[in-house]
């Protein structure tokens, strides 16, 4: 069936479902009257819902379709469910499969903003491997020794330079805006029809990919590796999605299809708002796991073990939570 016989055929059920749910948040007891439909053939409607969005994926309808009625299936699930109880169970109910559902909704920008940050740091390995000083190119000769003293075997902390006399606490601070900064200029770059938040994934695909390799060639690797494999799954993570959040936001400007470009700008910053909310959250993680666990001279082994099983963990979620129901 073609996706606007589909649309034809199902919207006022549709319209009619999101009429009930307004209904339904700001109802008292005499307005029992005005409701769409009986309260009783909710569930049936949920489901039917349910299973148009599965139909809407299988059969590759536009992604603005698919979007609007995971929406109508999540505001579904909590009214049914009873979500609508509180903030904190709200939050609880997103973080239990939400975040990961719109991660998968948004699959596309997220390969994207993987290949234009992962691309770039292996071949930025690749190039300073075969001419080591290809590193000088975006690094200072000041920057590589800086490294060379943060990774070396003489350092008592990881990560930092010896003259450092921080503590965790502060070091934490300093994470969280890092963090944040680079994310929040692959975000913000969607604004400029994403080209900045392609330059900015570049970039730091690129920078990432020489320190790597630099450290790698001055035999500093393991010091280097045992430092970020606890971290990188939220770190990269995280600034993967904000990228594929720029990209969104810019596809919007440059093809915003039958909308104005400010109707399609704001519909696909309500679809990443949640997504964007769930990146904070990796961050925070990223900077609390770099800032108290990554320094430590702990065996290789024991690092690299951690590090994968919050790998592990996190490519799990992402890809088997919040699918039941369709979604």
């Amino acid at each position: 069936m073609k996706q606007e016989q589909f649309e034809q055929q199902n919207e006022a059920s549709w319209q009619a479902f999101e009429a009930w749910l307004k209904w339904h948040g700001k109802r008292r007891k005499k307005d029992i009257a005005t409701a769409p439909f009986a309260n009783s053939e909710m569930p049936e409607r949920y489901r039917l819902v349910c299973l148009q969005l599965a139909l809407a994926r299988d059969r590759g309808y536009t992604q603005a379709l698919v979007e609007y009625l995971h929406r109508l299936a999540q505001l579904g699930h909590d009214e049914l469910y009873g979500a609508q109880s509180g903030f904190g169970q709200r939050v609880l109910h997103y973080a239990s499969g939400g975040f990961a559902a719109d991660v998968r909704a948004n699959a596309k920008w997220v390969l994207a903003s993987a290949l234009l940050f992962f691309g770039p740091m292996l071949a930025a390995m690749l190039a300073v491997h075969q001419w080591p000083d290809f590193a000088y190119l975006m690094l200072s000769p000041e920057q590589v020794a800086n490294f060379e003293t943060m990774y070396g075997n003489e350092s008592r902390s990881l990560g930092r330079v010896a003259r450092d006399a921080s503590t965790d606490f502060q070091m934490f601070g300093f994470y969280v805006y890092n963090n944040v900064s680079i994310a929040f200029r692959c975000f913000a770059g969607g604004l400029t029809a994403g080209v900045l938040t392609v330059f900015y994934l570049i970039y730091n695909g690129l920078s990432i990919g020489v320190v790597a390799a630099r450290l790698g060639e001055a035999g500093l690797a393991g010091n280097f590796y045992s430092f970020v494999v606890g971290h990188s799954t939220f770190e990269l993570g995280a600034i993967v999605l904000s990228g594929a959040a720029g990209l969104k936001l810019g596809a919007a400007i440059l093809a915003p299809r039958r909308m104005s470009r400010g109707a399609a700008l704001r519909q696909a910053g309500r679809s990443i708002i949640g997504m964007v909310c769930g990146l904070a959250v990796m961050l925070f993680a990223a900077a609390l796991t770099e800032a108290f666990w990554s320094p430590l001279k702990l065996d290789l082994t024991i690092k690299l073990a951690v590090g994968g099983v919050l790998c592990a963990l996190t490519l799990a979620y992402f890809a088997l939570a919040g699918r039941h129901d369709g979604t």
